[in-house]
């Protein structure tokens, strides 16, 4: 069977080397519906996040469309299997994920930055006020 990349190909080489306008047309159009069927061929995408609140959050935006993840045998628990169209993966879910992560690493950056905050300062208090209860023996 040939494969649907070779025929693309050689519509492609067709559309160089023809003299003809509606032959040309004709092989555009060939090539037109091939690129169609090729944006619909899902493809087995493994994403590997940094930590397991990542791989949640893309799990979850895959489960809102629809799409179940999954994982091999033996692979690490940051790893998410999935098999999606390229067209659907680079306009749905991946800016959708990205958008969800941002605000999610904003969000955890602002509550470590507060229990930072919290922890130094409250150490930085007790520090004064062990001192002044030093001072004052």
């Amino acid at each position: 069977m040939e494969d649907i990349y070779d025929k693309l190909r050689k519509i492609e080489r067709l559309i160089q080397r023809t003299s003809s306008e509606g032959e040309r047309h004709a092989a555009e159009r060939a090539k037109n519906r091939l690129q169609g069927r090729i944006s619909d061929i899902a493809i087995e995408y493994t994403i590997r996040s940094c930590s397991p609140w990542q791989k949640r959050l893309f799990v979850a935006v895959c489960n809102k469309y629809g799409y179940k993840t999954y994982r091999y045998r033996r692979q690490k628990y940051t790893t998410t299997m999935i098999k999606i169209s390229k067209l659907e993966m680079d306009t749905v879910i991946w800016p959708e994920h990205q958008r969800y992560s941002n605000l999610l690493n904003e969000m955890i950056t602002e509550i470590t930055d507060d229990l930072i905050d919290k922890v130094y300062r409250g150490e930085q208090d007790e520090a004064v006020i062990m001192g002044e209860l030093a001072s004052s023996s």
